[in-house]
Order: structure tokens, then C-alpha cells, then sequence
């Protein structure tokens, strides 16, 4: 006999590290996917949408004329420099989220304060995007005002089809 390390009979599985690895590559994707779903539907009942600007913005880019958008984007531009520390701060609180979602053991008080976190960040986006908007609004024709409150009104037809499903609110 020789002093070799014994044979137990199982096969060395090789792949069974990489298959652990894409395991949890697919699964952190998978809680990143589901995270942004949420966060991107928080506070439906207050704002109506959760895009950083609290409203949809493409639906407000769409009802100006190309002279009108073009002055518009050049408002975000000229904002640009207020606009990117709390894009950066945002960013570090998905970060900080990412963290606490998939750090083990689970911390529910941590992934708490990190969703606090982000919501501050977006709070801040919105208000300073929807400053910038204001003064932007305040140029446009009160026809183009019109056909925008119009378009935010009729929403997106997802959400309308999601309002028909919940069912009228009690009010008791």
C-alpha cells in the first residue's frame, strides 16, 4: 500500500466551484433586479412615480416643440454642476444598499437605513430637479404648460391599468 491520501470513492468535482460562483452572480443579480423594481415604485401614493424628478420626464420631453426641449435640456445642463454630488451621493447609497442586502448574516436594521439612505438621495434629486423645472416652466407658452398637465394627468397606461385593479379606496 502506498502513503498516498485515501480514496473515498467520490469523483473531485471541478466544476462545483465555478457553479457555486455563477450561482451567486446570478442570485446578487437577481436581488439588484428586484431592488430597483422596488425603489423604483416607492411612494406610488405621494409622487404618482419614482423617477428622480418625481415625474416622468419623457412624457414632459414629448409635448414641447424641438426649440422648447432644446431649451429645457439646456436648463439640466446649466444645473449640471448642483445636480452631480447628489447623483454621486445616490449612487453610494445603492452601493451602501448593496451592501446590506447581501451581507450575511441579514441585517434588517442596516438594509433599513440604507433604503432611508437612498430615498433621502432621491428626495434631494427631485427637489433640485424639480426647482430647475419650475424655472424652466415659467418660460414655456400656456399652451405648452396645457399640453403638458394634460400628459402628466393621463399618466402612463401601466399605471392606469394598475389603479383599475386595486379597486376603489374605503374611506371609513
Amino acid at each position: 500500500m502506498s502513503s498516498d491520501t485515501p480514496n473515498t470513492g467520490r469523483p473531485v468535482r471541478k466544476w462545483l466551484g465555478p457553479a457555486l460562483l455563477v450561482s451567486l452572480v446570478i442570485n446578487l443579480f437577481l436581488v439588484a433586479a428586484i431592488t430597483a423594481g422596488i425603489v423604483r415604485n416607492m411612494d406610488r401614493d405621494r409622487r404618482g412615480h419614482a423617477s428622480p424628478l418625481g415625474l416622468p420626464h419623457h412624457v414632459v420631453a414629448r409635448q414641447l416643440s424641438g426649440e422648447e426641449r432644446e431649451k429645457l435640456k439646456a436648463a439640466m445642463r446649466e444645473n449640471r454642476s448642483e445636480l452631480r454630488p447628489l447623483f454621486r451621493d445616490m449612487r453610494q447609497a445603492r452601493e451602501a444598499l448593496s451592501v446590506a442586502i447581501a451581507a450575511d448574516p441579514f441585517d434588517p436594521d442596516a438594509a433599513k437605513a440604507a433604503f432611508a439612505e437612498l430615498r433621502t438621495g432621491m428626495d434631494a434629486i427631485a427637489t433640485q430637479s424639480q426647482d430647475i423645472l419650475v424655472q424652466a416652466f415659467a418660460d414655456l407658452s400656456p399652451e405648452s404648460r396645457d399640453k403638458i398637465a394634460k400628459a402628466i394627468r393621463r399618466g402612463r397606461p401601466g399605471e392606469r391599468a394598475l389603479d383599475r385593479q386595486e379597486g376603489p379606496v374605503n374611506a371609513e
